[in-house]
């Protein structure tokens, strides 16, 4: 596991990309695109590695979550979003309906 709640979002991207996950996706359309690139990439087209919540150290309510995402051309990257009642529910949708990597190697 490379995420863990007890650090902030921040170190856990940092941590994330030191360990291969560079990409930083941005989320449109039912499609995540990697903000480089442009290109862009289907549910179908990735797997979810990993995902984590975040709560703010000052406010209860600021509570994010990220979720680490490979795609079937070797792209590994990050996708965050708000979590409760501030959180894209499409993306949220999104994410959490990618094949599991655990999935993939049963």
């Amino acid at each position: 596991m490379i995420l863990s709640s007890h650090k902030t979002i921040l170190e856990d991207i940092q941590i994330a990309k030191e360990n291969g996950f560079a990409v930083d996706f941005l989320f449109k359309d039912n499609i995540i695109y990697d903000r480089a690139t442009n290109k862009g990439y289907t549910k179908n087209d990735c797997v979810l590695v990993e995902y984590c919540r975040y709560e703010g150290l000052n406010d209860p309510s600021d509570v994010s979550i990220l979720f680490l995402i490979a795609c079937d051309d070797g792209i590994k990257g990050c996708l965050s979003n708000n979590y409760g009642i501030y959180a894209d529910i499409d993306l949220m949708q999104f994410a959490l309906s990618l094949r599991s990597q655990y999935q993939e190697s049963s």
